[in-house]
């Protein structure tokens, strides 16, 4: 390989590893749910790219297996999350039209009893 080729990789690996911090922090401090999970589907996909990365740097094939194992579990993972969410949206809007109050259609005071 050529010294543009490790310049350019090791620009590289310094940007995963900045984007790694930066989906950690979203991790530990995200405001909702939502949040830390898209930074773990961030996390995912930048361990992708560096595995990919050391691929590359490497000149080996052995990795590919572990790049195709770790996009299958980004996919199916993103694909949970959104499922719950959507559920949840559902589950929220069929409570808060089950307790309804009848005679004015708005929203009771949440008093069950």
């Amino acid at each position: 390989m050529t010294t543009a080729a490790y310049v350019l990789m090791g620009i590289a690996g310094v940007l995963l590893f900045v984007a790694g911090l930066i989906a950690v922090s979203r991790i530990a401090h995200g405001p909702s749910q939502l949040d830390r999970s898209a930074a773990t589907d961030l996390t995912v996909a930048v361990v992708i790219a560096a595995v990919g990365l050391w691929t590359a740097y490497s000149d080996q094939s052995t990795e590919i297996n572990i790049l195709l194992l770790l996009s299958m579990l980004g996919f199916t993972s993103a694909v949970a999350v959104s499922r719950m969410v959507a559920d949840r949206v559902v589950s929220r809007r069929n409570f808060a039209q089950s307790h309804r109050d009848p005679e004015s259609g708005e929203a009771g005071t949440g008093d069950l009893s």
